[in-house]
């Protein structure tokens, strides 16, 4: 049997909170559907569509136009909003729809296919009232009508492989906070709380992508203070903060120096000592401590003190190991910073694949917030601000757990979002 297949726009709509309704006032939700059915049918046929099938709340309907898919669903929503005004809130009927474009089988008067199962995967994600619509069909129709777009960005929908663009039409009343991040948790459906548990595993699998890149950058860093060290040539400290895996062996030790001040009053000794600091045999650091002990034997009045007062401090200071000139470095972390900086910045900024190579393991990368792979003033931007996520406590970072796209502050900032690499 052959199989006959079209390519068509498909409308899925459905009531919000149908069940609830229908608890509450069974003939009269029956009454009010009805009602919505005929307005419905009438603006589908109007708009040269017409309708697949009827299924409980829901309505499933198809166009040879997107265009006039779109307006269609504006319309009904309009009309939809002006009928509810004159009715308690308890007894409104709101409906999400989505509208999506795809190749599907048809079998009688049934259309079948993923662009249907699409269509009405997103409708679930739509907020009340509004229209939900598929990257495919923002193409064709964001020049065509006079209504604005709101990317919810790339969608992981139940039983589809890729990830899917979805947009919110903002038309009439519907505004850009009337978007997925508006839902309360009451409102969440079972599409909804999926895709954000995806956001929240993507969120996981940063945190490791950047754990790599931070240990990439660092490793490089360290292994250059490391080899300097060795030749003599100290650029950075390598000790802190391992200070524990740190062994200490002394080189010279060095002979007292006494000096006395105050006409004898106070006699300062300082004794200098020489040491090597090892980590973990890998870097060597040389030191010059002194150890400093100051007697006092008379008051600032001349009063002899017995017994006299005797303190004892100590400082150090990084030398040069063969001239003995003291040198004060900055910490190697500093430069590791620096490092990993440049490193995100030309990785997710430069070249083809931009990726970096933490999130080329974990399988993610940055995009815009349309799905469009970032530039290098993005990638600048975004990597710059990780700066200001930091501090106080990463509260930045932490942000990324209250967004509805897993987004930290400096992804705000630039306008990216993290997602799954698509293959």
């Amino acid at each position: 049997m052959t199989v006959k297949r079209k390519l068509t726009t498909i409308m899925c709509a459905d009531v919000v909170g149908y069940s609830r309704l229908m608890g509450v006032d069974e003939p009269g939700t029956l009454r009010r559907l009805k009602g919505c059915r005929e307005l419905m049918a009438g603006f589908i046929e109007h708009h040269h569509g017409r309708v697949v099938s009827w299924s409980g709340d829901a309505v499933l309907a198809d166009f040879a136009s997107v265009v006039e898919a779109v307006q269609c669903a504006i319309e009904v929503q309009r009309e939809l909003k002006a009928r509810n005004e004159t009715v308690p809130d308890a007894e409104r009927m709101e409906f999400r729809i989505c509208v999506n474009v795809g190749d599907v089988m048809v079998e009688e008067h049934d259309i079948f296919g993923e662009g249907v199962n699409i269509a009405a995967r997103l409708q679930t994600l739509a907020p009340p009232g509004g229209i939900l619509i598929s990257g495919a069909v923002h193409e064709q129709v964001k020049n065509k009508l006079s209504v604005g777009f709101d990317f919810l960005g790339r969608q992981q929908v139940k039983n589809i492989a890729q990830e899917v663009p979805a947009y919110v039409v903002l038309h009439g009343a519907v505004a850009q906070a009337a978007t997925l991040a508006a839902l309360t948790d009451a409102q969440l459906t079972e599409e909804t709380a999926s895709r954000l548990a995806v956001s929240r595993a993507v969120l996981l699998r940063r945190i490791g992508a950047g754990s790599v890149d931070a240990a990439l950058a660092g490793g490089l860093v360290f292994g250059i203070a490391v080899a300097l060290s060795a030749a003599g040539a100290p650029f950075a400290k390598t000790a802190l903060p391992f200070g524990f895996l740190t062994s200490e062996r002394v080189v010279v030790q060095g002979e007292p120096e006494t000096e006395i001040k105050e006409g004898g009053a106070l006699v300062v000794t300082r004794t200098p000592t020489t040491v090597n600091r090892t980590l973990l045999g890998l870097a060597t650091e040389t030191y010059r401590i002194w150890e400093i002990e100051s007697v006092r034997t008379r008051t600032d009045a001349g009063k002899p003190l017995n017994p006299a007062e005797t303190r004892t401090s100590r400082t150090e200071e990084q030398i040069y190991p063969r001239s003995g000139r003291p040198v004060d470095p900055p910490h190697w972390l500093w430069f590791a910073i620096g490092a990993y900086l440049v490193l995100m910045i030309v990785t997710e900024g430069v070249g083809t694949r931009r990726v970096s190579p933490g999130k080329a393991v974990f399988g993610l990368r940055v995009t815009d917030t349309k799905g469009k792979a970032t530039g290098l003033l993005t990638a600048l931007v975004r990597n710059a601000a990780k700066l200001v996520s930091l501090p106080p406590l990463m509260a930045g970072f932490l942000l990324a757990f209250r967004t509805r796209q897993a987004q930290a502050f400096h992804d705000l900032l630039a306008g990216a979002v993290v997602t799954e690499k698509t293959k």
